[in-house]
C-alpha cells in the first residue's frame, strides 16, 4: 500500500487506473496487458502453505534478510508457469550478517544449507546498490541521518555491507579449518549419540570419543519424523550404543509410548539426563571446541551448517529465523553434556590422619 502506488506515481502515471482497479481482497494488480501482480507474505506458515496454490513466471522477494531460506524454497516450487517467458527470481535486503543465507548464496557461491559450493554459481549475481546511489528520490536530510549512525549501522544502512560473521553467533569457537576432519566410527568403541525430539525435524549426532576427544562421524536429520523411525534408521546404519537425549522424552509421547521407552524397546541404552541451562550447554560446546576436544566429519553438513549460523535473540537461541536450524546442534549439545560436561561429578571425599612434625 506504500511503496507500489508511490512508483506507479512518478514512473509509470499510466498505469494509475490499473492500480487502483486491483483486487484488495487478494492484493492481485492486473496490468493492462494481462499480466498479473500477487502481492503475498512468507512471515507464516499459513500465508507460505497459500504460496503453494499459486505458479509464478517471475518472484520478486522482498527484504530477503527478514526471509527463512526454507520459507524461500517453498516459494521457488511455484516458479513453474508455463509460457514462452524465462523463469526468473530478484531479491533485495539490506545486509545482515555473513552468517544469514543470502551472504552464502550470492557472495560465497554456497549452497546454505548443505555447504557445498553452487552447481550453477553464475546463475546467482547481485548488485551493491546505495542510498547515494538513488540521491533523487531519496531526502538529504535522510542521508544525513544514516551518516551520523553508529559505525555498525552506518556499514549495513548507509554502505550496504553484510557484517560480521561472529554478531550474536552462539557457536563462535567453531573454524571449518580446524574442527572438520575425516573422523569414522570406532568399531570396537562405544557409539554416542546425541538425540533432539522433534517432528519437523527429528535430530541426532553420533560420536565415538578417541583419545580424550569427541569424533562426530555422522548424523541423522529426519523431516516429518519420530522416535520409532528415527531408532530404525540408526540401527539400520549399524549404530547401536549409548543415547543422550533430549530429557523432554521421558514424557513426551508419539504412540502410546514414551520416546525414551520407544528407543529402549529398540535396543539402545538411553542415558538418565537432565537438560542443562541452554547458555550453560552452548558455553560447554564452545569450551570443547576452543579446547580442540571435538572432531567433525565433512559429511555431517547439517551439524556443520548449525555450528556457522545458529545465532542468539531475545536471549534464546533463534528458530524463528530459520526453522530447520538449531535442532542437530541441541543433539550435539546434549552429547557433550553428558560426555565432557563443564563440572565433573565430584570425587568420593577420603580422609587422612596425617602425625609428626609440619
Amino acid at each position: 500500500m506504500d511503496t507500489i502506488p508511490k512508483i506507479v506515481d512518478i514512473a509509470f502515471p499510466e498505469l494509475k487506473d490499473s492500480w487502483s482497479n486491483r483486487n484488495k481482497t487478494d492484493y492481485v494488480w492486473v496490468l493492462p496487458n494481462g499480466s498479473e501482480v500477487w502481492v503475498a507474505g512468507l512471515d507464516d506458515d499459513k500465508r507460505v502453505e497459500k504460496i503453494l496454490g499459486k505458479e509464478y513466471s517471475t518472484i520478486y522477494f522482498n527484504e530477503c534478510s527478514q526471509l527463512s531460506y526454507a520459507s524461500i524454497q517453498i516459494a521457488l516450487t511455484r516458479l513453474a508457469e508455463k509460457n514462452t517467458l524465462s523463469k526468473k527470481v530478484y531479491y533485495d535486503c539490506n545486509p545482515a550478517s555473513k552468517k544469514h543465507w543470502a551472504y552464502w548464496l550470492f557472495e560465497k557461491k554456497v549452497n546454505p544449507v548443505e555447504s557445498e559450493p553452487l552447481n550453477n554459481p553464475d546463475n546467482y549475481v547481485s548488485l551493491l546498490m546505495n542510498p547515494s546511489d538513488n540521491i533523487e528520490n531519496i531526502d538529504e536530510e535522510y542521508i544525513e541521518f544514516l551518516q551520523g549512525l553508529p559505525e555498525k549501522e552506518r556499514a549495513r544502512f548507509l554502505r550496504g555491507e553484510y557484517s560480521d560473521g561472529d554478531d550474536g553467533l552462539a557457536y563462535y569457537c567453531f573454524d571449518q579449518e580446524l574442527h572438520i576432519h575425516n573422523v569414522e566410527r570406532q568399531a570396537r568403541s562405544t557409539t554416542h549419540i546425541g538425540m533432539d525430539f522433534n517432528v519437523m525435524p527429528m535430530t541426532a549426532a553420533c560420536a565415538s570419543v578417541v583419545n580424550g576427544e569427541i569424533h562426530v562421524f555422522d548424523e541423522a536429520f529426519l523431516e516429518n519424523s519420530d522416535t520409532q523411525r528415527m531408532a530404525h534408521h540408526l540401527a539400520k546404519k549399524g549404530y547401536h550404543g549409548t543415547i543422550y537425549p533430549d530429557s523432554t522424552g521421558k514424557n513426551r509421547k508419539t504412540s502410546g509410548k514414551t520416546d525414551h521407552q520407544i528407543l529402549r524397546d529398540n535396543g539402545f541404552h538411553v542415558q538418565y539426563v537432565h537438560n542443562p541451562i541452554q547458555y550453560d550447554r552452548v558455553n560447554n560446546v564452545n569450551r570443547l571446541l576452543q579446547d580442540g576436544k571435538v572432531k567433525i566429519n565433512p559429511r555431517c553438513k547439517k551439524l556443520i551448517n548449525d555450528l556457522n549460523k545458529v545465532s542468539w535473540k531475545d536471549n534464546k537461541l533463534d528458530q524463528k529465523t530459520d526453522k530447520m536450524l538449531t535442532h542437530v546442534s541441541d543433539a550435539f549439545g546434549y552429547l557433550c553434556w553428558n560426555l565432557m560436561p563443564f563440572f565433573e561429578a565430584p570425587k568420593q571425599l577420603t580422609h587422612t590422619h596425617m602425625r609428626g612434625e609440619k
